[in-house]
């Protein structure tokens, strides 16, 4: 089958570094890797990775990405039989042009968006952006989420569309024998590590805490911390005032699929992601996590609980002292460290983008009302 996806949000570069990014990627070229051609059209391509194998990435002028019309010469060119679309503040035109076209258009819903962006970024007429995104779900055919809170919300807003979870997974070979990497710390360290955006909600603020309450009593422990976002220049000033330079490490941004290196170094993985009330979160690096083998420290809310289970030790989110607590309990444990471990990796085993694209398949030709026929893998065309 020939799928379009399309994702009409600027603040997702498909090469960037985001997991949002990193979603598109793999989802698109796990898709293609199973038999489908897919045209991938997008508002921003970005850099700082590779293409995802797929017939064709083609960034698309706002004020075309916004015109039905436009969009369904595209679909037409291209041949499209169905439309896969990331959910965005400025969905609409695709699902338009599918209407006229005849061909299904499924939306894959990975937030809340005008209620986050109206927490985080001021958005104004709150009751408007509602009223449109209501219209957006209840006019798709079916809806993809990545986690349980995602599929209520969906529900509560429309509750007629057909809603299936399809978790986020991880390129599982890429984690067989990763290469090894030089992280710049002396030998012997102990390495707590955090992959992810420095935004609040991620609680990487909270981790830098609970690291300098057992720094002391842990002299051969080291916080490395993957990644880049708003928070990162308070971060830096707050390890420097703090003294933290030598034992707190900000590494920045790095490649994907640098990731498993990178996460080969670790001895116990966090995702200290601060208390919502309505925790909508797949978190990419939890899967990432547990197919690197690490234990895990994680606070217990959303789905969080069930996706880790045995491969972690929960703490309530929020509470600065319990995650301090659980990393101390972790240092002082090697033994309790390698059970974790290895229940992380075979529970990270049952997450793969290929398991995924099946299910999004399944879910596309249910849309469609026809079984999609197998068909060969495509390379990818430029």
């Amino acid at each position: 089958m020939r799928i379009a996806y399309v994702c009409a949000d600027r603040g997702i570069p498909v090469l960037g570094h985001k997991g949002a990014s990193v979603h598109v990627r793999e989802v698109t070229a796990a898709l293609q890797a199973i038999g489908h051609r897919v045209m991938v059209l997008c508002a921003r391509v970005g850099d700082g990775n590779p293409a995802p194998d797929v017939q064709r990435l083609e960034q698309v002028d706002p004020p075309i990405m916004a015109d039905p019309e436009a969009v369904r010469d595209l679909l037409e060119t291209f041949g499209a039989e169905a439309v896969l679309e990331r959910y965005a503040l400025e969905s609409g035109a695709a699902r338009s042009a599918t209407a006229v076209l005849g061909i299904p258009h499924v939306l894959e819903v990975n937030a809340p968006l005008v209620l986050e962006a109206a927490r985080y970024r001021c958005l104004d007429d709150v009751a408007a952006w509602l009223a449109r995104e209501r219209e957006i779900f209840t006019t798709t055919d079916a809806v993809v989420v990545v986690q349980r809170q995602l599929a209520q919300y969906v529900h509560a807003v429309a509750p007629a569309v057909p809603v299936t979870c399809v978790p986020n997974g991880v390129r599982l070979e890429g984690f067989a024998n990763p290469p090894p990497v030089d992280l710049g710390l002396p030998a012997g360290s102990m390495v707590i590590g955090f992959v992810g955006s420095m935004k609040p909600w991620h609680g990487v603020d909270d981790l830098v805490s609970a690291f300098a309450a057992i720094a002391n009593r842990h002299p051969r422990a080291h916080l490395v911390m993957v990644g880049q976002g708003p928070e990162t220049g308070a971060l830096r000033r707050r390890i420097t005032d703090e003294g933290l330079g030598g034992r707190v490490h900000l590494v920045g941004a790095v490649g994907h699929d640098r990731i498993p290196a990178v996460l080969g170094c670790f001895d116990i993985a966090v995702a200290p992601f601060r208390p919502s009330p309505d925790f909508y979160f797949g978190p990419l690096k939890v899967y990432e996590y547990l197919a690197a083998g690490l234990p895990i420290v994680y606070p217990a809310i959303g789905d969080m609980p069930g996706t880790i289970g045995a491969a972690g030790v929960a703490y309530e989110a929020g509470d600065v002292a319990g995650l301090a607590g659980a990393l101390d309990g972790l240092l002082a444990d090697p033994r309790r460290r390698a059970q974790l471990g290895a229940a992380a990796r075979v529970a990270g085993s049952g997450h793969s983008w290929t398991s995924a694209a099946r299910s999004i398949s399944a879910v596309i030709a249910a849309a469609s009302g026809d079984r999609i026929p197998a068909t060969a893998p495509a390379s990818a065309a430029p």
